[in-house]
């Protein structure tokens, strides 16, 4: 077992490395291109570094295990938005500062609503289910949401500017074509990488015998979640929060895409089980509404309440112990 356990820890390593030079590829080239950081961060960073999830929903959907996959996917986004708060936490005095593209709160609407539905449909018990393709009816609904999402991002030429320059990226010197290729490189390592990663959770999530529910929330959403928290903490760190914000809430947006496709693949009926404990889409949902929360937050204005430090931390602290909460709930239910 110590084996596994060291390749585990060597896997973290290199995830944790490659990450972080995403994240300032993904700076450099918001700063180099006309690309915004709404697009970079809420779009290409985000479709890679929620691969995993990809890989991994659908690997159990094929193999009929729906509330592993629906507990992979919820697992992911909260502990995604959780992100936000230690974000808050840490780098208070630089977000005070920032704002978000509109882009970026049209993506995060769509997550809360996507997460609403998908509560509201395990509170009542409820599976709607298309006849004749054997989808939920949440499925095309999700699919649209991320295609609208898509078109208001590539439309949206909206640029955040910083109002103060964070650390010095090594990578602004370098050509653009010299980033593209960069991020296809180490995007392609950080694939590899973190699949590995997520079976070898899944692996040690047996062997401890946890449930599925919240095996695939903590043992398979975290690992597959960390590429977000490292190249969103290198995207703040230089200064860019409008990129790193997309890639999280973008991250989301995917994963509720990647619930879709694995309903699709899931020829037995629906991934969208609703004897999953409820507990766990509660938990999703309340911290979904921090999030809208944070939105406001982040925003530029003349409340001062709002641009306090103090407003900050306490708020970041707030989404933090929600996800506290959720774990141990998640723990006490199963």
């Amino acid at each position: 077992m110590w084996w596994v356990w060291l390749l585990y820890a060597l896997t973290l390593v290199i995830v944790i490395f490659v990450s972080n030079k995403i994240g300032g590829i993904v700076d450099a080239l918001d700063k180099k291109t006309k690309l915004s950081g709404a697009f970079l961060g809420a779009v290409l960073l985000a479709g890679v570094t929620s691969l995993p999830e990809l890989v991994t929903s659908l690997t159990a959907a094929i193999m009929g295990e729906p509330d592993m996959t629906q507990g992979n996917i919820l697992g992911s986004n909260v502990f995604d938005i959780a992100i936000i708060g230690l974000l808050l936490v840490i780098y208070f005095k630089r977000i005070k500062t920032r704002s978000v593209s509109k882009a970026n709160i049209i993506f995060d609407f769509f997550v809360f609503a996507i997460t609403a539905a998908i509560l509201l449909l395990a509170i009542f018990n409820v599976q709607i289910v298309i006849p004749y393709i054997n989808i939920n009816i949440l499925t095309p609904l999700i699919i649209v949401l991320y295609i609208v999402a898509l078109f208001a991002t590539r439309k949206s030429s909206e640029n955040i500017e910083d109002e103060e320059q964070g650390a010095t990226n090594k990578f602004e010197e370098k050509s653009v074509k010299t980033l593209a290729w960069s991020f296809v490189a180490y995007s392609v390592v950080l694939v590899g990488v973190s699949v590995a990663l997520t079976f070898l959770a899944e692996y040690l999530a047996e062997q401890y015998g946890l449930a599925k529910g919240l095996a695939g929330a903590l043992f398979l959403g975290v690992p597959t979640s960390l590429p977000e928290i490292i190249s969103s903490f290198a995207l703040l760190r230089y200064g860019n929060f409008n990129a790193a914000y997309g890639n999280i809430i973008g991250s989301c947006l995917f994963n509720y895409a990647v619930l879709a496709i694995a309903d699709i693949a899931f020829i037995h009926g629906t991934v969208f089980v609703t004897d999953l404990q409820t507990i766990i889409l509660s938990a999703c949902l309340l911290v979904a509404t921090s999030f809208m929360i944070v939105l406001g937050l982040v925003k530029r204005g003349n409340n001062k309440i709002k641009n306090t430090h103090s407003f900050h931390i306490i708020m970041g602290a707030l989404i933090l112990i929600t996800y506290v909460v959720f774990l141990i709930m998640s723990a006490l239910y199963c």
